[in-house]
């Protein structure tokens, strides 16, 4: 009966550990890369031109898809679809046409992150 017991309670603790990382271990390594890339990535400017809520929100912080219009300075524009938190500071003033920093991978220009730290807000001329 004891056996049982503990054969169950090791049954619970593997199910749910399992369920947990299936769950989490997708965002933590899109965590790991975006950090990543903001320290090897090239900066660029980017155009928000769409925003989509995906539903999910990550440690209080909506997960929204950006699509961006990335602005290379030596080549032409060209669009990206890309799914980052919006943190609560920039949240209502990141809207489409907004302007943001982000850091593009050298190998892979359809890698993006927007570099929040980065971030500052353009108003109008003063």
């Amino acid at each position: 009966m004891v056996t049982t017991g503990i054969v169950m309670a090791v049954a619970i603790t593997a199910g749910t550990t399992i369920i947990l990382l299936a769950v989490g271990l997708p965002f933590l390594l899109a965590s790991i890369r975006g950090r990543q890339l903001l320290t090897t990535g090239l900066p660029r400017e980017a155009e928000v031109e769409s925003m989509g809520d995906t539903g999910v929100t990550v440690n209080g912080q909506p997960l929204v898809s950006f699509g961006v219009l990335v602005r290379p300075g030596d080549a032409a524009p060209y669009r990206v679809t890309h799914r980052q938190t919006l943190p609560r500071i920039p949240m209502g003033l990141i809207v489409p046409g907004a302007v943001v920093p982000v850091r593009v991978d050298p190998a892979n220009a359809a890698r993006v992150h927007i570099d929040w730290a980065a971030w500052r807000p353009a108003f109008g001329p003063a």
